[in-house]
């Protein structure tokens, strides 16, 4: 048994693997959106946390420019051997984008999926990541982030532990996965715990992994705010408090 505590950490080992293959064919709203986004550059596009490739190698079959960035290596060889079954050869950066390293730069666009850019809880160094975006784009590039202020009445009521669905991972062995989502730090933090279990087809448990992520919870208007430090104007919110993405254009 472990105990990560990392973003990094939290998307390796067993709970990496159950993660991967249970978001692979997952299709979410805001992908609508930032294939548009990537459509609709003047250039090349870059996925902050671009994971297992879910949705940078659609892009990429679809014919679009774009790059990816990832920091865990796991994550990024799954990329890569999905994209060889896919007759693809993506641009993965290895590296962080908290914040993005200087030498990264010329982007038409910048977009960051699936609240990623919540793994960034310290709000000095998430003022320093958007400058760097800042950085990283060509005037007038976009940048998109995803965010959540989480609900308030499902955070409050929702503590205890729920069975999410169970991941097959071949050769008859299937995942049970437990996750237990608790506020901290006065409702500015977001604690995911989660327990995998890898049980063989005779229901025998084989494995057990426990990992802790920390996330932070930004209302739009916050992410608003490190926008406008970062010098981003025609700022424009898609959805609501509890599930966003904000869009900025560098001037």
């Amino acid at each position: 048994m472990s105990s990560t505590g990392s973003p990094t950490g939290f998307y390796t080992g067993l709970i990496g693997t159950v993660y991967a293959a249970a978001i692979s064919e997952q299709r979410f709203g805001e992908d609508r959106l930032f294939t548009g986004l990537v459509a609709r550059a003047d250039g090349t596009a870059l996925e902050l946390g671009s994971g297992t490739g879910r949705l940078l190698l659609r892009l990429l079959a679809a014919g679009h420019r774009v790059h990816g960035l990832e920091l865990s290596a796991e994550m990024t060889a799954l990329c890569r051997a999905q994209a060889v079954s896919l007759g693809l050869d993506p641009v993965v950066h290895q590296g962080s984008f908290a914040p993005l390293d200087a030498s990264l730069g010329g982007y038409a666009a910048l977009y960051c999926p699936l609240n990623a850019f919540s793994f960034i809880v310290d709000d000095d160094l998430a003022r320093e990541s958007v400058h760097s975006y800042a950085a990283a784009l060509t005037p007038g590039g976009i940048l998109a982030l995803s965010g959540s202020a989480g609900d308030a009445a499902v955070l409050r009521t929702r503590t205890d532990w729920v069975r999410r669905p169970d991941v097959p991972l071949g050769d008859g062995r299937t995942a049970h996965v437990e996750e237990r989502r608790r506020t901290r730090d006065g409702g500015r933090l977001l604690a995911v715990e989660r327990t995998v279990r890898v049980v063989d087809p005779d229901g025998r448990v084989r494995t057990t992994e426990e990992g802790t992520q920390l996330r932070r919870l930004r209302p739009m208007a916050e992410l608003a705010q490190l926008f406008a430090e970062a010098g981003f104007t025609h700022l424009h919110a898609y959805g609501n408090d509890a599930d966003h993405v904000l869009t900025g254009r560098r001037r």
